[in-house]
């Protein structure tokens, strides 16, 4: 059971996605059990836990993510080769941090930091080192 405290963008797109998770969630197939309230809305400024998801987006996922997935296929100033240096040193951690759980119906593991690699069909393993 849990809630999701999401950064805020501007009041019409807040409004989009909490009514589309509450259509969701109380669907005549529903979705979202575990969560016991729609999403709340903060400013990254005024909460430390958003700070601190920016921080690691911003400084460790996207690089690592754009080097992992994207050299290769992609030239440009967001890949770049030393974000493998980040990956090595911080890859663990964050497979550590993810909330990853077992969906009995699936048989597998989901949650977590998820890609889809449509070109090469390679899993968000491959953000830790993998």
């Amino acid at each position: 059971m849990g809630l999701c405290i999401a950064d805020s963008r501007s009041k019409s797109k807040n409004l989009r996605v909490s009514h589309s998770i509450f259509t969701q969630k109380f669907s005549a197939v529903p979705n979202y059990g575990r969560l016991v309230e729609l999403p709340t809305f903060g400013h990254s400024d005024n909460h430390v836990g958003l700070q601190i998801c920016d921080i690691v987006c911003s400084a460790l996922l996207y690089p690592i993510a754009c080097y992992a997935y994207c050299t290769g296929h992609v030239n440009n100033v967001h890949v770049q080769p030393r974000a493998s240096l980040l990956r090595r040193r911080y890859g663990r951690q964050l497979k550590e941090l993810q909330h990853r759980y077992y969906d009995a119906g699936a048989r597998r593991y989901v949650g977590g930091i998820t890609v889809a690699d449509y070109l090469d069909q390679r899993s968000g393993a491959l953000m830790f080192g993998s």
